[in-house]
């Protein structure tokens, strides 16, 4: 039987999350990724196909050979910035 890995509870579901692909500092945002969550603690677990369409998906938009379907604007603040005030 499969259990999650992070908290060993024994309900796993197939759904569909976010998943968020970084490497040397870019990043790709993909929607409607398809996964088995943790129905207790949401800890998401990916086929190795769907991890490598993301990063095959994400060498084509870095490479110009494709667009992304949209592009947003990110605010990045370090800690230190954030305790100072």
């Amino acid at each position: 039987m499969e259990q999650c890995n992070f908290c060993g509870n024994q309900q796993l579901v197939a759904t569909t999350t976010q998943y968020t692909y970084k490497r040397d500092g870019q990043y790709l945002i993909v929607d409607d990724v398809p996964c088995t969550q943790c129905s207790y603690c949401g800890e998401a677990y990916f086929e190795a196909r769907v991890l490598k369409k993301i990063e095959a998906e994400f060498e084509a938009i870095q490479s110009g050979k494709k667009q992304p379907k949209r592009a947003v604007t990110v605010p990045v603040e370090g800690f230190l910035e954030l305790d100072a005030a």
